[in-house]
């Protein structure tokens, strides 16, 4: 029997180089409330947390003057600009069709975005109606539960999950989910020593090169002996 039955996968900084746009647009946003503040180090850090838990944490730092309607003007804005000019990973299309596991997405970002854009890059076929969003199921990463649901909607033992993960907050989340994280490190917005931060808060492997995940993959599978 092999190790491992079913591969779950982020959707920003894994199938789509999405983060950095995300990224830009936030500070952009940002930088009229905060003025002479480092943005980049409150908010790298933070990344792959929701917009609404992201800009809370902050503000236990830094007061924000913004309200839920002026939190949903810069989430819109944000999607916006993501569907508008995210691309794929390079090589992640060819590295899921090598891969013959069962998949699902799970991402922190708006369902509708998260699907259109897969859709739009020829991505959404890997994953079937498997894409679980926080917005949908009502779990946000860090919380281990959007990694569980979309486990139990695969049918799959958590155990015997691979995840896909950029950021610490969803390799913390996974992790939490008793499921076994392989931390990419390719995107566009990774900064120098990712891949550390990645492997102390409990991923497995890491790697920045989607042409390695199939083999990774494949030697993970391997049946126990």
């Amino acid at each position: 029997m092999p190790a491992y039955t079913h591969l779950i996968s982020d959707c920003d900084g894994v199938l789509l180089d999405s983060e950095a746009i995300a990224f830009d647009t936030l500070l952009l946003q940002l930088a009229p409330l905060l003025p002479g503040q480092d943005l980049d180090a409150l908010v790298r850090p933070r990344l792959g947390l929701t917009l609404p838990d992201l800009l809370a944490d902050i503000g236990r730092q830094h007061p924000l003057p913004l309200g839920d309607d002026a939190i949903a003007a810069m989430r819109h804005h944000i999607e916006d600009e993501v569907a508008r000019l995210a691309r794929p990973i390079h090589g992640v299309d060819a590295a899921l069709r090598a891969i013959p596991l069962p998949k699902a997405c799970a991402s922190n970002s708006a369902a509708n975005r998260v699907r259109s854009t897969l859709a739009q890059t020829g991505l959404l076929a890997h994953f079937g109606p498997h894409v679980y969003c926080a917005d949908e199921v009502g779990i946000a990463k860090p919380d281990p539960g959007l990694f569980l649901h979309a486990a139990r909607a695969l049918g799959a033992n958590p155990a015997r999950c691979l995840v896909v993960e950029d950021s610490v907050t969803g390799t913390r989340a996974a992790s939490a989910a008793g499921m076994t994280v392989l931390g990419f490190t390719g995107a566009g917005h990774i900064a120098d020593g990712q891949a550390q931060r990645l492997r102390d808060c409990g991923a497995r492997y890491t790697f920045d090169d989607m042409a390695q995940l199939p083999a990774l993959v494949a030697r993970l599978c391997q049946p126990h002996t």
